[in-house]
């Protein structure tokens, strides 16, 4: 099974936090909180939290999880949520890695595809995922490469 790599330039954004600085390909920078197929909002969503209230809002009303959401301590960390919506039947979400450097932090994820041509998977779904890395001062770069993956 042979993948395509194609940049997406529409999920670019620029974010800032203020904390701790990451290394260049630090994959000790983040960790998965929590990932899932189904989310009740229809929209793709990137979105970096920053308080506690906002994650506890997200975690049950936009993910609805029935479990008491994780305490965070924003003051040294922040959230990074991904869905991938229900425009297109996405199979998968990753994040491929975190880079620093001397001027921005670059959050590169990868969301997987089948072909065109391919049985649609008959489950609805929409992956989405959580995803814990420290604050840092430098503005965030967030970037997406959509896998196709052969039938």
């Amino acid at each position: 099974m042979k993948a395509v790599l194609l940049p997406l330039l529409s999920a670019s954004m620029l974010l800032i936090g203020c904390v701790e600085d990451i290394t260049a390909d630090d994959s000790s920078a983040f960790q998965y909180l929590q990932r899932g197929d189904t989310a009740l909002a229809d929209d793709k969503r990137i979105q970096i939290i920053s308080s506690q209230s906002s994650y506890d809002d997200i975690y049950y009303r936009v993910l609805n999880l029935n479990a008491t959401p994780q305490t965070i301590d924003f003051n040294q960390y922040q959230v990074l949520l991904v869905m991938a919506g229900s425009a297109q039947k996405a199979l998968e979400l990753n994040v491929v890695g975190f880079t620093g450097l001397d001027n921005q932090v670059q959050i590169r994820l990868q969301t997987s595809y089948n072909a065109s041509g391919c049985n649609a998977n008959s489950a609805n779904s929409q992956p989405w995922l959580l995803v814990l890395f420290p604050k840092v001062d430098k503005p965030l770069v967030i970037s997406e490469l959509a896998e196709i993956r052969a039938c």
